[in-house]
């Protein structure tokens, strides 16, 4: 009986050991493989963020060049016969443009390639990239490219231009390249993590920091062959891209930190645009985190550990007052049994919940981290008619705030009757109409939709983007089922615009006005 008791007490001790390491080494298991799931969902998010990101400053960029080639061409309607007419009146003129447009030079060059600016004349053609005698069209170059006091250079020919007996075949600006970039936002959202730059193809940086500042090379591509490549990627790949000016990505490890770095081509230039990640920063941001999870779950395993062995401790003090009474063992085994399965029920249970609480937390804290670029940010499931704010917009307090549930359709029809300008009324509707989205979202990752919101009498612009999201379970369904939704603030980026056009047309009504003064003028004279 004592040999049958003690053989059923070592066995009992076994399986309470066996579930304490159970416990302990599959809360470090499970701890483990919710990191590294995370960290690919967030890289991948990451690549979706940034290649959107690039777009669209590639596209400020290439607005901002043409704005200026369009400044020199409304410069150049703006000169008059009295202008040419000696280099007095072509240095006054000039440095009148030189002052309305921000110009470091305005100038001019003849058929000799001499040069003529408001300061006087130069004869260093040779130093500029682009040749007169050749151009066709506007051309855009580098000066002093090596140096960190770069200046670009936009060229365009002239025709029908000359002074004093010489033709002048072209005209080209010269600007700061800090003040070609002051309306181009570089700066990292997040400091430390995203970092966005212009590169030459043969990977010069116009605004002298490579790689974040973190290079010790003083060229992009000089640097990335010292990298590290992620399989699939490699710096043969990287270059052939970004010398012929293809839009494309890579990750790698420099200097320890590993990076992934998303480029496109700049219009009508030779230039990259560029938006770099450290992904280590997040990395270990998402480390600490599950890190500290797993202290608390190992602490749980630890609590429960100790409540199993009391536990045990109890069963043998009572196992050995009713080891006289069979039946009572029995009976007391039978109820232990009971409690244990109860026990690891609850444990299971408790493990489960945990799990999803951690999963929440990391997806809310990387849909906090990832739209900065948001004023409001919503998750969609379009079978069901059913979503949740991630991000609430403070300017709207009557709409939903983070964590509430609501009808998508509904909320977001009531939002367009009542802040939504009257003229994009009819396209908003159609635009957040289900199937629609869907229809769209077969063809392209990303739609958007630009509109006036009113709001208390006001008028701003805003823009709101819709992408599909994509579960594993919705592998060979090409059905959209989910969206991610963000309202986004481009007021002062349409505005911008819109001065910027009304500018250039006060500066033609000037012209014309000029022209039909001069054209008056001649025909008084002549009928005189």
């Amino acid at each position: 009986m004592k040999t049958n008791r003690g053989s059923t007490f070592a066995v009992a001790a076994a399986g309470i050991l066996l579930l304490i390491l159970i416990l302990v080494f599959g809360t470090i298991w499970m701890g483990r493989s919710a990191t590294s799931a995370t960290e690919e969902a967030v890289h991948s998010v990451s690549l979706l963020y940034m290649d959107e990101l690039a777009e669209r400053r590639e596209q400020v960029v290439q607005g901002n060049l043409e704005g200026r080639i369009s400044d020199l061409q409304s410069a150049l309607s703006l000169m008059t016969a009295e202008d040419l007419s000696d280099l007095e009146h072509l240095q006054a003129y000039q440095a009148r443009m030189k002052k309305l447009y921000t110009l470091e030079k305005f100038a001019f060059v003849d058929t000799d390639g001499r040069i003529y600016t408001s300061l006087g004349m130069q004869d260093n053609i040779g130093d500029y990239q682009f040749d007169p005698n050749t151009l066709t069209g506007p051309e855009i170059s580098i000066l002093d490219i090596v140096s960190n006091d770069k200046k670009v250079i936009i060229a365009v020919p002239v025709d029908s231009f000359s002074l004093q007996g010489e033709k002048l075949i072209a005209c080209f600006m010269e600007i700061d390249m800090d003040e070609m970039l002051k309306g181009i936002s570089l700066q990292s959202a997040d400091e430390g993590i995203t970092f966005c730059n212009i590169y030459t193809r043969d990977g010069v940086a116009l605004s002298n920091m490579v790689l974040g500042g973190l290079a010790e090379e003083d060229n992009l591509l000089g640097a990335l062959q010292h990298a590290e490549y992620d399989s699939g990627s490699s710096y043969e790949k990287v270059e052939g891209e970004f010398t012929s000016g293809e839009k494309g990505e890579v990750s790698f490890t420099y200097n320890g930190i590993w990076e992934t770095l998303v480029y496109v081509p700049v219009e009508q230039t030779d230039w990259m645009l560029t938006y770099l990640i450290r992904e280590s920063v997040i990395t270990d941001r998402i480390g600490s985190i599950s890190d500290r999870i797993v202290q608390r779950s190992l602490l749980h395993s630890l609590l429960t550990a100790a409540v199993l062995l009391g536990m045990f401790g109890y069963m043998i003090s009572q196992t050995r007052k009713n080891a006289r009474l069979a039946l009572e063992k029995e009976t007391a085994e039978a109820e232990n049994r009971v409690r244990q399965q109860s026990l690891e029920q609850r444990l299971e249970l408790q493990e489960q919940l945990l799990e999803q609480e951690k999963q929440r937390a990391e997806r809310d804290n990387m849909i906090t981290a990832l739209s900065s670029d948001y004023r409001s940010v919503y998750y969609v499931n379009l079978d069901e008619d059913d979503a949740v704010c991630y991000l609430d917009d403070d300017r709207f307090p009557e709409r939903p705030s983070v964590g509430q549930h609501f009808p998508f359709l509904h909320d977001f029809t009531e939002f367009g009757k009542t802040h939504v300008a009257e003229q994009y009324k009819e396209g908003y509707f159609k635009f957040i109409d289900p199937e629609n989205i869907r229809a769209e979202l077969l063809e392209q990752p990303l739609i958007t939709y630009r509109f006036l919101e009113t709001r208390d009498g006001e008028e701003s612009y805003a823009m709101l983007r819709m992408a599909g999201v994509r579960h594993l379970e919705d592998r060979g369904d090409h059905r959209v089922h989910a969206v991610g939704v963000g309202f986004s603030d481009i007021d002062a980026e349409m505005r911008k615009s819109m001065e910027q056009q009304q500018v250039l047309s006060d500066a033609l009504e000037s012209a014309e006005q000029a022209s039909r003064a001069k054209t008056a003028f001649l025909s008084s004279m002549s009928h005189e």
